[in-house]
């Protein structure tokens, strides 16, 4: 039960992260969309040895189906974006639980 909360968990902030960097990057799009995009990508992620490449290149690819931005450099864009978003806010998160 654990391992699914943290899934969920995990996946809702992957969300936010990929909704943030899509604004700042004035890329069109809805949080459902970024949702179903982090959640298929978490799910890719699992499979062992290549999970992380084939969820990248999936990320890149659900961007450009359900939001209309271009590959490059939009997409690639947000995703960098998102994961320095994302950094950051392991930055906040763990100097408050600390």
């Amino acid at each position: 039960m654990s391992l699914f909360a943290g899934f969920v968990i995990a996946t809702l902030l992957s969300a936010a992260c990929l909704w943030v960097a899509m604004k700042l990057t004035a890329v069109d799009g809805t949080f459902l969309a970024m949702l179903l995009i982090s959640a298929i990508c978490a799910v890719i992620g699992l499979v062992p040895f290549i999970g992380w490449l084939a969820a990248f290149v999936a990320m890149f690819i659900l961007i450009r189906r359900w939001t209309g931005a271009p590959i490059w450099p939009d997409a690639v864009l947000m995703v960098i974006v998102s994961r320095l978003v994302a950094v950051l806010a392991a930055f906040m998160f763990s100097g408050l639980a600390s």
